[in-house]
């Protein structure tokens, strides 16, 4: 061993570099006609140089000026000069020994500006060939089909197989093959070479396949198929029944006579059988595990019913297939998918969505859009009942692929989709269920529920709680142009600007007669109320007459899903008739409780609140009143002004007890009213009043007289008719002690 430059150099090795190098100046000096002095070196790439040259005559001081633009740094550039010298550099074209770990660089060093026009690049790199035609003759090497088990392991897989294939050729002959295998009309490379195409078309073979006449080899130039090689090859092509599924090319070097094309021949014939079997081996291995991929799936996907498990589980299994692939999944439908999912809205139209995806899922046929050095493909998800989406796929580093993948991928996502249709199916239904459950419940809890009150109350809480909504309005349409917000409303709905602010929404209701669902309530112009953005309207309509209509609020955009809004319409239709119902029935009900002629209670109903009144209260105080002098009014104006002046009287009680008492008419010209929870004296100062503003809102002005009883803790405990019995003396006493005064039962 030699130490030269500080890089140890074994000395054969070291000694044949310099025989080269002495080659190279000897023939620049006397077969060339350049004329000017020059300094070669070789170096390696990332060490200092090895080995010094001198060509020419070179005075010393030159000598070592060009030396030391050698030794400044030979391998940073190559092409440098200095104020007296230039220098350049070329990488030779192969190794000069298997054993060599780094790159070999050829340089020269020449005067500045001697060059006469002469290109110096092309004239380094053809001394460089010389350097390189002074390689000594190999002899090809062989090795063995044992040989090759043996250093796979006996992998007999193909991939695999041929990758050892290449590695021990290339360690036994230092040149590097390639090998392709067919698919389809193509040739997919299995060994990788940045300067070759990794996919072929088949027919680019044609006349060189017909060359082997389906049974040997041939030399083929490398440009007629690789466009950027300009080396020569053997073609190998091996054939299983008659179809072709390999070639091998083995770099062939012109001046190596040591090996015909019949010893390729007759050393590579023992190597088929074994790479024909690897290939079958292989292409049933690869069948297996697409249906073991495709079984999985289909467990997993007949397993669950849940939308988002299904797009999981399609995602996987493009992944376990084609590992280093990317999926999106484009979806019509608002899916949500499990936490990493990519999963893209499915948008439409030339300003927002892509044409090609539109025609995969309108068509439902795959889509291939090819680049340079990207495959992208369009798969849609389809089911028997349509196409639930469209599943994006990209394929790096590649622009083919073989037939039978792209059926397999197909069938993958119709797998998914028949699964996602099943899964959405499962789900509508078991909504549809839960939706007519609802609905048969509300029903059900709505007959029960005879008072108005108690139907929007109950309506209120099944809105807030099926469509989590945040206010409920319940409004009815009077026939003065009026609306009524229902008791049972939420308390947005009572207070006093909300009718003003929805009052646009109301003139549409009223002229459309049709279900209004808002996603944004601030865009569109038809009454906004603060806070709130989503909102679903619909009418209650009964005889075909538009009776009101049911509101429901939600501050956040879009909160109610279109199933949202058919339920909301099935329930307020079947909620209108028992509402209407309630309505009906409390309006019969008020006509049987009240006086036709006043709208004050009846007598009847009168006795069962007082009734009831002394069974639980304290106390209560009853007045019975009497207008003065009726028949001559009836007698002077007539039976019409009789009928007003008894229903002034009749407006002043109930505008005087509001909520205190219960107003009734007795018969005739007497009325009755009744206090509950109210002493004595208190009723006494009611009739002083009462005796002041029924003399004067009458018209014509008329008085009344009043009788006063009471019952309580400190007065008579008497039942119902003793009760109306003393009322009924002190009425009798004030009428003959002057009228227009009120007397009470001591």
């Amino acid at each position: 061993m030699k130490k030269v430059a500080n890089v140890i150099v074994d000395n054969n090795l070291l000694k044949k570099y310099e025989q080269r190098l002495k080659g190279i100046a000897t023939v620049y000096q006397e077969q060339t006609e350049v004329g000017w002095p020059a300094l070669f070196f070789l170096t390696e790439k990332n060490l200092t140089f090895l080995l010094l040259e001198k060509a020419g005559d070179m005075s010393e001081t030159e000598l070592r000026f060009a030396r030391s633009l050698v030794e400044a740094n030979p391998h940073q550039r190559l092409y440098e000069c200095n104020d007296y010298f230039q220098k350049n550099m070329v990488k030779l074209p192969n190794r000069l020994t298997a054993n060599s770990s780094d790159d070999l660089y050829l340089g020269m060093v020449t005067p500045l500006n001697s060059s006469n026009g002469l290109d110096l690049n092309s004239f380094i790199k053809g001394l460089a060939m010389l350097f390189y035609y002074q390689e000594p003759k190999k002899l090809f090497t062989p090795f063995s089909v044992m040989d090759l088990l043996n250093d796979s392991a006996f992998d007999i897989e193909l991939h695999s197989l041929v990758d050892t294939f290449s590695s021990y050729y290339e360690r036994t002959c230092n040149r590097s093959i390639l090998v392709y295998e067919r698919q389809d009309d193509h040739l997919y490379a299995l060994t990788s070479n940045v300067t070759i195409p990794s996919i072929i078309e088949l027919s680019e073979f044609g006349t060189a396949i017909q060359q082997t006449n389906h049974e040997s080899c041939c030399f083929i130039h490398g440009e007629a198929l690789f466009a950027s090689s300009d080396k020569s090859y053997i073609m190998y092509p091996v054939y299983l029944n008659g179809e072709l599924i390999l070639v091998f090319f083995f770099p062939f070097v012109v001046e190596n006579t040591n090996m015909s094309l019949d010893d390729y021949k007759h050393w590579f014939e023992p190597f088929i059988p074994l790479l024909q079997k690897s290939y079958v081996y292989e292409r049933k291995k690869h069948k297996s595990k697409r249906r073991e991929i495709l079984l999985q799936v289909m467990k997993k996907f007949h397993s669950t019913m849940k939308s988002e498990d299904v797009l999981h589980e399609i995602v996987e299994a493009i992944h376990e297939a084609f590992p280093g692939y990317f999926v999106y999944l484009l979806l019509s439908q608002e899916w949500k998918g499990k936490d990493g999912i990519p999963i893209k809205p499915l948008l439409y139209g030339n300003e927002v969505g892509s044409k090609v995806v539109e025609h995969a899922y309108v068509t439902g046929e795959i889509q291939i859009v090819k680049r340079k050095d990207k495959l992208t493909l369009f798969v849609p998800l389809r089911g028997k009942q349509g196409v639930y989406g469209v599943m994006e796929i990209k394929a790096p580093h590649t622009y083919q692929l073989p037939k039978g993948e792209v059926e397999f991928i197909q069938m993958l996502a119709d797998t998914g989709g028949n699964a996602l249709e099943n899964a959405e199916l499962y789900q509508q239904s078991r909504h549809l269920i839960q939706d007519l459950q609802l609905i048969n419940e509300t029903t059900h809890q709505l007959n029960e529920h005879r008072r108005l009150t108690d139907t929007v109350h109950y309506m209120t809480s099944q809105i807030i709680e099926s469509f989590g909504a945040e206010e409920v309005g319940f409004i009815l349409f009077q026939e003065d142009n009026e609306v009524r917000m229902l008791e049972g409303s939420t308390g947005l709905f009572h207070e006093r600007l909300t009718s003003a602010q929805l009052s646009p929404l109301f003139a549409k209701m009223k002229v459309e007669k049709e279900p209004i669902y808002i996603g944004e309530l601030e865009v569109y112009d038809i009454g906004r109320i603060p806070r709130f953005q989503s909102l679903l309207a619909v009418p209650m309509i009964h005889n075909q007459k538009l009776t009101g209509m049911v509101i429901a609020l939600h501050h956040e955009p879009y909160h109610f899903t279109f199933g949202h809004f058919k339920l909301f319409q099935s329930m307020i239709r079947h909620s209108t008739l028992a509402m209407t119902n309630s309505m009906l029935h409390e309006e019969l009900e008020r006509l049987v409780i009240t006086d036709h002629l006043t709208e004050l209670y009846s007598r009847n109903y009168l006795d069962e609140q007082v009734q009831s009144s002394m069974e639980k209260d304290r106390e209560g105080t009853f007045l019975l009143i009497d207008i003065d002098d009726f028949k001559h009014i009836n007698d002077t104006y007539g039976h019409q002004v009789g009928d007003q002046v008894i229903i002034q009287v009749a407006n002043v009680l109930k505008e005087m007890t509001t909520d205190r008492g219960i107003a009734a008419r007795w018969g005739g010209e007497e009325l009755a009213l009744y206090l509950p929870e109210i002493t004595l004296e208190d009723g006494r100062q009611l009739a002083k009043k009462m005796l002041v503003r029924i003399k004067q809102e009458s018209n014509p002005s008329v008085t009344v007289s009043i009788g006063i009883s009471y019952w309580g803790e400190f007065g008579d405990s008497s039942n119902l008719n003793q009760l109306f019995q003393r009322a009924d003396q002190s009425l009798y006493e004030a009428k003959e002690t002057g009228k227009n005064k009120f007397v009470t039962d001591e």
